[in-house]
């Protein structure tokens, strides 16, 4: 009986230990950016590291080990992927929805977000506001939390600017589409567009650019103006981020 006292007593802050070295190997982004992702690698952990503290012997202990730290690797390596592909991001972390457009509530988006009008006026007023009327942008973030632009504010972003990039033109010719994102072409937009891969290239080649690999950014609008930023390799110019066109 003393044995199994003392046992777990020891298998508990063995536990506690590790659990907190693998919780700083996961790093920060764990707590201060509680995405999907997140939150269902901290459940497992913690699931995971419940099952050692209340094993009764060595090997079943070290199993619980083995698959304790195996998660975490699988975590690691998920989120190292996820800093690089950005649609395997998309897909495990999710993306903004607008749920406020000019003080008039997205149904459709509402219901893609699986909210009600009832649960959207209560982030309101915990933000301060209690009418959606006077919210110009109202964004469902990843993370869960809902970001506001109130409509006095200058500054937009639609549910077009979402779909399709923000309108970064002086005169205002419309939405930008995302043809490449840090490197990686959306295909479906590019198609949408009315362009192909060889009018990506040429773009790229007319602003100093070797290929994809060179582009942090690039967007075009309706009007066929292209906003580009190809400072991905090349170090960024005092003068700017990138390009304006």
């Amino acid at each position: 009986m003393l044995y199994t006292w003392l046992f777990a007593t020891a298998a508990t802050l063995l536990t506690f230990v590790i659990l907190l070295v693998l919780a700083r190997w996961l790093g920060s982004t764990q707590l201060s950016q509680l995405t999907f992702f997140n939150w269902v690698a901290g459940a497992a952990l913690g699931n995971l590291a419940a099952n050692m503290m209340s094993t009764t012997s060595v090997r079943q202990w070290t199993f619980g080990l083995y698959t304790l730290a195996l998660f975490t690797a699988t975590a690691v390596v998920a989120s190292a992927i996820s800093l690089k592909n950005r649609t395997f991001r998309r897909v495990t972390n999710g993306e903004p929805v607008v749920l406020i457009h000019k003080g008039e509530i997205v149904r459709s988006n509402l219901a893609r977000a699986r909210m009600n009008v009832d649960l959207l006026t209560m982030l309101l007023r915990e933000k301060g506001y209690f009418s959606y009327q006077d919210i110009s942008y109202g964004i469902l973030e990843p993370s869960g939390n809902l970001s506001i632009l109130p409509l006095q504010e200058t500054q937009s972003v639609s549910k077009a600017d979402l779909a399709y990039g923000p309108d970064l033109s002086e005169s205002g010719q419309g939405p930008y589409m995302e043809l490449v994102v840090d490197g990686e072409v959306d295909h479906d937009k590019l198609r949408e567009s009315g362009r192909d891969v060889e009018w990506l290239e040429r773009e790229i080649r007319q602003r100093g650019g070797e290929g994809l690999a060179d582009v942090m950014y690039l967007a075009v609008n309706v009007e066929g103006d292209v906003v580009a930023d190809l400072s991905r390799r090349k170090p960024r110019r005092a003068d700017g981020p990138g390009e304006d066109i």
